[in-house]
């Protein structure tokens, strides 16, 4: 399930392409990934990594901060989304969940 901002980010990476008259297939190149890895982020479905934004910006000749200009976070659908989609469980989490060995 795609996220609004995922999708949103998938719609402004679409129209930059379109604008720099490339194929989905050329601008993933330039990118540097698969062009199914890249369909799959214009349509919102992967996030994509901090490198990937940053090859994205560059093939674009744009900064960060413009790629992602007119993006906006929903806080309350940010925070349901599901611990396992945010990472590993955090160390003080899993030592509360420890049991004491008896040895």
């Amino acid at each position: 399930m795609a996220l609004s901002f995922q999708k949103d980010f998938g719609e402004r990476m679409r129209a930059l392409r379109v604008e720099a008259g490339r194929s989905q297939e050329e601008f993933a190149a330039l990118v540097n990934i698969d062009r199914a890895t890249y369909g799959k982020l214009e349509r919102g479905e992967i996030n994509p990594s901090l490198i990937t934004l940053a090859r994205i910006a560059v093939a674009l000749d744009t900064s960060l901060s413009s790629l992602l200009n007119g993006i906006t976070l929903d806080a309350d659908e940010v925070r349901k989304i599901p611990r396992l989609a945010r990472g590993p469980t955090p160390i003080s989490a899993r030592l509360r969940q420890a049991k004491p060995r008896s040895d």
